[in-house]
């Protein structure tokens, strides 16, 4: 086997190579560098040279989670509970706004259309095409809350857009959990494992009879197992309530475990602790915190990610005479260390991807994703009328356009756990609805910064691009001005 450090040793060079990849794909092609790290970690993953296999991905797993929890607790630290309410109605509408076309699409599509060339799915009902479209039509509302910090860290964006897109991607990205892990409990409870291990079974009991077995034997054997597991089936009709339930338990466990978490950020981020006076100390046992609560979540069952959000929202949140100096000190922690997560956390992502599965799925995915794109650009339209939002901008006064859709795009680590507790929880299909799903994140995780950043520049919230928004209206005002002195001198 492998030497057990081996993955430890390969990564600084693999890290390297990425840092000069995206910053070189920057410069040339106007990218987010996050796509220059996710290309580089393909090139260095399973797939391309090798330097990091499977094996050694096992092996960094505590980086991968390390980063998670940081994303989760950043994107927590960004929520500002008064700015929040203060815009609680823009969020509201704009979330059912995508929810509503989103899923009613790509729930239309995948059981009418594509449904029909999905391997997995050919010979069962019509009841578990429904299930699956659930599934994947509940996969695409999820947004990453890691790209957009990324994308919004490297631009040095700032604005009432940003402010507005990242309160929308937290507040769904928690929904999005929740309805996910419901979807999952019905679809248990819906037997689409229970036809494949009957259909299994009935053939290994045709084999052991030997070649000569007819159809009357496989039915009989298929009769046979239904009988010895109807009990089984009967106890779990009878607890339906209590497994569409759990859920939710686990959900708001999530949230409470977080609440405790965020409060003890909240005390060491204090003026007067005791590693207040040490800054890259401080920064340090806030990331070694996060990743400790992360790690913990997962051994109690909770949801990890929204255990590290919710910590974020309350540190960051706190009422009382130091909170809001603790409130910028835990942002000055987060940015600090974010290119550094963002870059190990994308590297290790385009590392991971079986470039295979992408290939395979593709027409699906391809498909998927563009009903995806056609159902954000519709529902940002409809939330913008329902909102009578401005026709021009709130900064530069210049005319606005319907880019919104553009920032609602990337999916990544959410979306990626979620297809992964699908293929663990159903062995029997749960890995080739994974493979579809990793397809479709795939393409939104290549597309959806570029596009991101295209938004962020169009509603000039950039650093470079509203200084040049702002030159042009300077250079407007002065020649209308000049004009209009000289209309009055003639």
């Amino acid at each position: 086997g492998d030497w057990p450090y081996d993955a430890w040793v390969r990564l600084p060079l693999v890290v390297a190579v990425a840092v000069y990849v995206g910053s070189g794909m920057n410069r040339a092609f106007g990218t987010p560098k996050i796509t220059g790290y996710l290309l580089a970690g393909v090139a260095f993953g399973a797939h391309g040279f090798g330097a990091l296999t499977r094996a050694s991905m096992q092996r960094l797993w505590a980086i991968d989670n390390g980063c998670l929890a940081c994303i989760g607790l950043a994107a927590g630290a960004e929520v500002i509970a008064g700015e929040l309410r203060k815009n609680a109605r823009r969020t509201t509408v704009t979330i059912a706004a995508i929810v509503a076309f989103t899923w009613g699409l790509t729930f239309s599509s995948f059981a009418t259309v594509f449904a029909a060339r999905v391997d997995f799915l050919q010979g069962l009902s019509q009841a578990h095409v429904y299930a699956v479209s659930s599934l994947t039509a509940t996969l695409a509302l999820a947004r990453s809350p890691a790209s957009a910090l990324a994308v919004m860290t490297e631009c040095e964006a700032s604005g009432p857009f940003c402010s507005h897109i990242l309160s929308a991607t937290v507040v769904k990205d928690v929904l999005v959990v929740a309805m996910f892990a419901m979807n999952v409990e019905l679809v248990a409870l819906s037997g689409l494992d229970f036809h494949k291990i009957v259909a299994e079974a009935a053939v290994g009991a045709v084999g052991r009879d030997g070649d000569n077995a007819s159809a009357a034997t496989t039915s009989s054997a298929a009769r046979a197992l239904l009988v010895v597991l109807r009990p089984a089936m009967q106890l779990e009709s009878a607890r339906l309530g209590a497994k569409v339930l759990q859920p939710l338990v686990r959900v708001l466990g999530a949230v409470a475990a977080g609440y405790v978490s965020g409060l003890v950020l909240g005390r060491m981020l204090r003026p007067s602790s005791v590693i207040a006076r040490w800054k890259n100390v401080r920064v340090g046992c806030i990331c070694v915190g996060a990743a400790c609560t992360f790690i913990a979540s997962e051994h109690l069952g909770l949801e990890p990610l929204l255990v590290c959000v919710a910590a974020g929202v309350t540190a960051a949140n706190r009422k009382h005479a130091t909170g809001e100096a603790e409130r910028e000190e835990l942002r000055a922690a987060v940015h600090a260390i974010s290119p550094a997560v963002n870059l190990f956390f994308f590297t290790l992502a385009g590392a991971s991807l079986k470039l295979e599965n992408v290939w395979n799925s593709l027409v699906i995915a391809v498909g998927l994703v563009t009903v995806r794109l056609f159902a954000l650009f519709c529902a940002t339209s409809v939330a913008a009328r329902v909102l009578k939002a401005p026709k021009v901008s709130e900064i530069t006064g210049e005319k606005r356009r319907n880019v919104e859709w553009m920032a609602h795009v990337t999916q990544a680590g959410v979306a990626l756990g979620l297809a992964r507790t699908v293929a663990a929880r159903f062995p029997y299909w749960g890995p080739a609805f994974s493979t579809l799903a990793v397809a479709i994140i795939v393409i939104n995780l290549f597309i959806g910064p570029v596009l991101f950043r295209h938004s962020i520049e169009i509603m000039n919230e950039s650093h470079s691009t509203l200084h040049a928004a702002l030159q042009r209206v300077s250079s407007g005002a002065d020649a209308s001005a000049e004009a209009s002195t000289q209309d009055a001198v003639l």
